[in-house]
């Protein structure tokens, strides 16, 4: 149940991204683009999110947006402030178990969190919008 929870929530978080750009302009504070690539040990992120919270420096709105096959992009619309944000990142990591859906019968992959809590709960990641040419990539490690 805890993996359809999961999975909805990022689900939402797309659609409530694509939902805030459709058919409007954004009024307020300037905001900016993101875009960039998410690994982790060298390995791309195949299904996960990130998502910046104001830390200072300027930084009002939180923003984010799903990773997916290792790359990630939040548009202008719904983009961060200029300023400083702490930033937490998720991966949705096949298990390579296959499970049953109950409602549907149909078989899906299994997925758990992948990255340590220091990349999501505890995290020290940061970035300072606007980046150079609206990238920032987030190469992960463990150590």
């Amino acid at each position: 149940m805890a993996m359809r929870t999961l999975v909805a929530t990022i689900s939402l978080l797309s659609w409530c991204v694509l939902l805030a750009g459709c058919g409007r302009d954004y009024q307020g504070d300037l905001r900016f683009p993101l875009s960039g690539a998410a690994t982790f040990e060298g390995q791309p992120i195949d299904l996960g999110s990130i998502t910046l919270h104001p830390k200072g420096g300027g930084a009002k709105s939180p923003s984010g947006g799903v990773i997916t096959d290792g790359k990630f992009s939040i548009p202008e619309v719904t983009g961060p402030n200029a300023g400083t944000y702490r930033v937490e990142i998720h991966w949705l990591k096949r298990t390579g178990k296959q499970l049953l859906d109950k409602d549907t019968g149909e078989m899906y992959d299994q997925r758990i969190e992948a990255l340590p809590n220091k990349f999501h709960k505890a995290s020290e990641l940061t970035v300072e919008v606007p980046t150079p040419e609206n990238s920032h990539d987030f190469n992960l490690k463990s150590s």
